[in-house]
């Protein structure tokens, strides 16, 4: 009946919102109708009206929308826009580098064509000196000052006394080298002038004799700080608040606006900005990073190939992109402004379109307030929405209770199967499973999420019994149930690690959408059979000695018979008992008379083939099932052996004890002998041994 319910109502429900109005109209039902009973305003407040709600909602489109598009058109402009500014000073930078390299490049060659006129009085005397200088005056204008050092590096002469100079022995040795070893004019780390105190550099140009060998050093100085070389890059800047500057590759200030920061060495601030390392490692281009002061900037580096020199440029992105930043603000005003414009005809629209619908709530705050009764719904308009209201909370309502009815349902079964102690599983009939519970993974090790869908012969049916599964699966899948239908029956069930798992099965069948599907619980028997295992291995064992008893002696000597009659080969029965045990019980009491028995157990044990069973069936009564044995001086080789280890001293409560055996023997040699005859046999023996005088053995005629 209930899913007959609930199938009417899959099937009208529909044809009443597709027929006569669209689904929006249904949620709007629901949103402005009561579901309880109590008297209901004709108007509400404005954050609960759906007109307002749905204005609410287009403005907040429409704002988002628009700041979206317009935020993502002005960050792809500010990306291609920082783009062009990053090649565009990285290209003056690389401008400004080459002419830095072009001057440097000539005041070395004006330095070298110096040193091959240098004459041996400038570095005798300070007059030579000066009389060599005046004869350059080009020289003299391109450098600070000019100065001589023997091959050593000890300043000979110089241009001048208040000049920067190098203090070649005190500083740079391994500057003056390289000069040395390089053989061409080379750039000076920048240093501080010891005579002005003046940050400099100096060009040192080898000056070579006749056979080439170095003699003196000539050297022509730069200030760093009035140097009109470096001003040509100072006055690249861009922008308001952009420069430029030079350090060299290991970090030393060579020039900078700022005059404090000439000689300091950038790697030892604290923190220096991502861009300047990566130029310090070899990077050259523009980049973006942080400066000292919290600016972001674009960076440009270019290294130099006349000196250890990098060239680097800066520009804040606040005065960059200040005009995209005026756009990205009047965009979104205008974006607002649209946004506000779209929202007040939006409202107008949804006005018109819910009146009926707000004519139609008013009608239902008077049915449940039973001023009005449900016939008005029907006739207050003859359209669809008059349709609609008669059928829609009851339908509604009935389809609900079905629904919860159903999901009530299957959540009963669910948590039943999930929580059974034996494992569930289900499976359709080409053998893909389709429910596996907890008690299920715990029982074969596979996760339920890791079997759904596929095939449950290949997860835990041994492969040996896989044929007959899968022919058991077709009849199945052809409506024959099979014997083993509502049977319990068991089986083995394979482990994902491997092993088999011995289980009780009891199969189920349901029918769904015209198709079979195979029900099983399975039930875990590993401890049932170990415990089933355990009880019948005490029921054959001795408890006292631990070896076998009457009902193991009994089912082993049967088999034996039958082997030997079989195989045809003799076999001999050993019927034993303790000599005089019954003095030791009585004088040393049960417990020590148990020690005996142990002891005696374990000497017959260790004096045996490993073919042989030693058995206590009774007492102190044992006996030796001797199969193989070849003739009947065997058996008494046997005997005697066994005989000579028991008379060994048995320590009993703390001292030691003579005790004796004292055996039957019976030969079973193509005889008829039952086994019980042949006991029999070996029993009347034993008597004969002890009538002997015990300590022996006695064979049986």
């Amino acid at each position: 009946m209930l899913s007959a319910e609930v199938a009417r109502l899959r099937t009208v429900l529909p044809q009443y919102i597709n027929t006569y109005w669209s689904k929006s109209v249904c949620y709007a039902i629901l949103a402005t109708a009561p579901h309880k009973k109590r008297t209901m305003a004709v108007s509400v407040s404005l954050p609960r009206s759906l007109k307002f709600r749905m204005t609410l909602v287009v403005i907040l489109l429409v704002l988002v929308a628009t700041m979206i598009v317009t935020w993502v058109a002005l960050l792809l402009a500010e990306r291609d826009m920082k783009a062009v500014i990053g090649d565009q000073q990285f290209a003056l930078l690389s401008s400004s580098a080459a002419q830095l390299d072009a001057q440097l490049n000539a005041k070395k060659l004006l330095l070298a064509s110096l040193a091959e006129a240098v004459p041996q009085s400038a570095g005798a005397s300070a007059a030579g000196m000066l009389e060599f200088v005046r004869q350059h005056p080009i020289a003299r204008r391109e450098f600070r000052n000019l100065a001589l050092y023997n091959r050593q590096g000890d300043l000979l002469h110089t241009q001048g006394d208040a000049i920067a100079t190098l203090d070649a022995p005190a500083r740079l040795r391994a500057y003056l080298d390289q000069v040395r070893a390089g053989g061409k004019a080379v750039v000076s780390p920048p240093f501080k002038s010891f005579l002005t105190g003046a940050a400099a550099v100096v060009i040192m140009q080898p000056v070579t004799d006749a056979d080439g060998r170095t003699t003196m050093l000539l050297g022509g100085s730069l200030d760093l700080a009035d140097s009109s070389m470096l001003e040509q890059v100072a006055g690249q800047r861009s922008g308001k608040t952009g420069y430029s500057f030079i350090f060299t590759k290991d970090g030393v200030v060579v020039q900078h606006p700022d005059r404090s920061l000439l000689l300091g060495n950038l790697t030892e601030r604290a923190n220096p900005n991502l861009a300047t390392r990566r130029a310090l490692a070899g990077f050259e281009g523009w980049t973006e990073a942080v400066g000292k002061d919290g600016t972001l900037s674009i960076y440009s580096y270019k290294r130099l190939q006349g000196a250890d020199w990098i060239v680097g440029a800066r520009y804040p992105v606040a005065e960059a992109f200040a005009p995209m930043i005026a756009m990205r603000h009047q965009g979104m005003i205008a974006a607002a402004v649209f946004a506000a414009v779209a929202g007040f005809m939006t409202w107008l629209a949804i006005c018109a379109m819910l009146r009926p619908l707000n004519l139609l709530r008013q009608h239902i705050g008077e049915i449940r307030n039973g001023s009005a009764e449900i016939a008005v719904l029907q006739r207050s308009r003859p359209d669809e929405i008059g349709e609609l209201s008669g059928a829609f909370h009851q339908l509604m309502a009935e389809r609900e209770a079905a629904q919860q009815a159903i999901r009530d349902s299957e959540a009963l079964i669910s948590s039943i199967l999930e929580r059974a102690p034996d494992a569930f599983v289900s499976c359709a009939a080409d053998g893909a499973i389709t429910n596996w519970n907890a008690a299920a993974e715990r029982t074969f090790g596979w996760r339920r999420a890791d079997v759904l869908g596929r095939d449950i012969a290949e997860l835990i049916v041994p492969p040996a019994m896989r044929g007959a599964h899968q022919a058991g699966m077709r009849a199945f899948g052809e409506g024959n149930m099979g014997r083993l239908m509502n049977a319990r029956v068991r089986i083995s069930a394979v482990h994902r690690d491997g092993h088999e798992v011995p289980v009780e099965l009891s199969l189920g069948s349901i029918r769904h959408a015209g198709e079979y599907y195979a029900t099983a619980f399975l039930h875990d028997i590993t401890e049932r059979l170990a415990f089933e295992a355990q009880l019948t291995q005490l029921a054959r064992i001795d408890p006292l000695t631990g070896i076998a008893n009457r009902l193991c002696f009994e089912e082993t000597l049967q088999q034996a018979v039958l082997r030997a009659r079989r195989n045809r080969v003799p076999l001999a029965l050993a019927y034993l008992d303790i000599d005089r045990f019954k003095a030791i019980n009585d004088s040393l009491g049960h417990a020590a008379g148990d020690q005996v028995l142990c002891e005696f157990a374990a000497r017959l044990g260790a004096n045996v083939r490993a073919a042989d069973t030693v058995a206590r069936i009774a007492g102190d009564e044992f006996v030796i099932i001797f199969e193989q044995v070849g003739q009947a001086d065997e058996a008494a080789r046997l005997a005697d052996k066994i005989v000579a280890a028991i008379r060994a001293p048995f320590t009993v409560a703390g001292s030691p004890r003579q005790v004796t055996t004292s055996i039957g023997i019976a030969l079973l040699d193509g005889d008829d002998l039952t086994p019980a005859a042949l006991v029999a046999r070996a029993d009347a023996a034993l008597y004969q041994a002890k009538h002997q005088g015990r300590d022996g053995y006695a064979l049986a005629p």
